[in-house]
């Protein structure tokens, strides 16, 4: 971002490129910070409703009713969570917020297929479009390559 042109490797930079393009990432981690915090005041973090299951497996839903066990009678926080940042992801497995998913492609893999709802899960309010993104496993590893380069040295 600061034009220093060696602080990613092609296969990051293409990795960047899909992460604001066709993987839709930065449609919930919000650039600069790579989390949900709304530019250009920072005034507001977004929650979304994924549809995360249990584990990398994406056989069960998980119940886990995220903010809406605090507010049971708001119908669109059941299921929501925080954004987080994406910053040294690649340090912080397990991932989600049940830590569910060991591994980056498993998470990717999740959104790749549409999240819960296109693993066939009933979620209700769900925020991420259920479409699957068609990322290649090239691709895939390409933007976990970028999310590497979100990392302190």
């Amino acid at each position: 971002m600061r034009g220093n042109k060696s602080a990613m490797t092609a296969s990051q930079r293409q990795g960047f490129n899909l992460f604001v393009g066709k993987g839709k990432c930065s449609t919930c981690h919000f650039l600069p910070l790579f989390n949900g915090t709304v530019p250009p005041k920072y005034a507001k973090t977004e929650q979304e409703i994924l549809g995360t299951a249990k584990d990398g497996s994406n056989s069960t839903l998980d119940p886990d009713l995220g903010r809406g066990k605090f507010h049971e009678t708001v119908e669109f926080l059941q299921h929501s969570f925080k954004t987080p940042t994406l910053r040294n992801i690649a340090k912080t497995a397990p991932y989600m917020h049940n830590g569910g998913y060991k591994t980056l492609k498993e998470v990717m893999n999740f959104y790749n297929k549409g999240g819960g709802l296109g693993l066939g899960f009933k979620v209700k309010n769900q925020t991420l479009p259920p479409n699957p993104l068609n990322l290649s496993d090239q691709e895939i590893d390409k933007i976990i390559d970028f999310m590497g380069a979100l990392s302190d040295k």
